[in-house]
């Protein structure tokens, strides 16, 4: 393949200043743990749709679901 078939788009990153990008946020990543740094790892839980709906948790979440099931009982 010559250069007129693979032409190189501008606006991205070659794969060199990938690298130099991954190594520097390794030792960013060295540096803040070291000076005691923590990072929080969140999870990522489904929410079942049997029980609430998307509306429902844009609306109020479990705490509306709660209040409903309290005036109900």
């Amino acid at each position: 393949m010559t250069g007129i078939h693979a032409l190189r788009l501008y606006d991205t990153s070659s794969s060199r200043e990938k690298e130099a990008e991954r190594q520097q946020l390794a030792a960013d990543m060295a540096a803040f743990e070291a000076a005691g740094g923590k990072v929080q790892t969140l999870g990522d839980t489904p929410i079942s749709h049997t029980s609430i709906s998307r509306r429902q948790v844009v609306e109020g979440g479990i705490d509306g679901r709660s209040a409903k099931r309290g005036k109900k009982a």
